[in-house]
This record gives C-alpha cells, structure tokens and sequence, in this order.
C-alpha cells in the first residue's frame, strides 16, 4: 500500500478515535442528568450505558486499526477489514445527521455544520485507501 494512503488511514483511524473519546464526554457537556427522571432508573442508566458501549466499541475499531497501521501493516486483510468498519460507521453517521440533525442550542449551533462535514470528510479520507485495498488480493 502506498506511504500516503497509510498516512490517510491513520488521520481517519486518529480522527476517529478522538471522536470516540469525545463522545464519553458528551453527557457531562450537555448535562444529561439534569433531564433525567428519578421514576425510570433503568431508561436512565440505558441512556448512558449506550452512550459508553458506543464510544467504547467505536475507539476499539479505532486502536485496533491504528495499532495494525504502525506496527503490523503486512496484514492488509485485518486494514482492509478494519477501515471498512469504520467507514460504514462515517456512512452511518452521516446519512443519519442529514435525516435527523441533532437538536442543539443556539450558542452550539455551528455544530450542526461540523459534525456532519466531519462525517464527510472523513468518508473521503477512507475511500481513497480503501479502493487500493479492495484491490489488492491478500
């Protein structure tokens, strides 16, 4: 594979790693605990639970992929396997936010532009390495 499309993966593989350890933080940014109801702990606790099995399972596809990318890059199957999870998730992610834009305050509105072009961006940043390792045949 060559040197830029490595470098192009591990921007993506980075990029979504901090976007999985932001998204640990997201209900202290946004105070969901204060809009919680005492009457329905196990709806409460599934808000956070999904928020964190998120987050968790997104850095681990994220570290996994960047551990293969510096110091087992011979294993162009594991890449490939690997950038493909991680691209369907942008897909995802991004269709979703067209279809249902997250609600957000005035002061944080200008979120509503990033996080969806982040999500773009970051398909096109995947699609490039990902049409040689769909080539190749290791």
């Amino acid at each position: 594979m060559k040197n830029s499309n490595i470098k192009l993966l591990k921007i993506g593989a980075i990029q979504t790693v901090l976007m999985a350890a932001y998204h640990f933080f997201i209900p202290f940014q946004f105070s969901w605990g204060d809009f919680l109801s005492e009457g329905i702990p196990t709806i409460n606790w599934s808000l956070y639970a999904l928020n964190n099995y998120f987050s968790f399972n997104l850095l681990v596809v994220a570290v996994f992929l960047l551990y293969h990318l510096f110091y087992k890059n011979e294993c162009q199957h594991t890449i490939k396997i690997l950038s493909i999870i991680t691209i369907l998730f942008w897909c995802f992610s991004s269709i979703y936010q067209v279809i249902e834009p997250m609600p957000l305050p005035k002061n944080l509105n200008w979120l509503s532009y990033l996080l969806p072009g982040l999500a773009l961006i970051n398909i096109g940043i995947f699609s490039l390495p990902l049409k040689e390792l769909i080539k190749t045949k290791r």
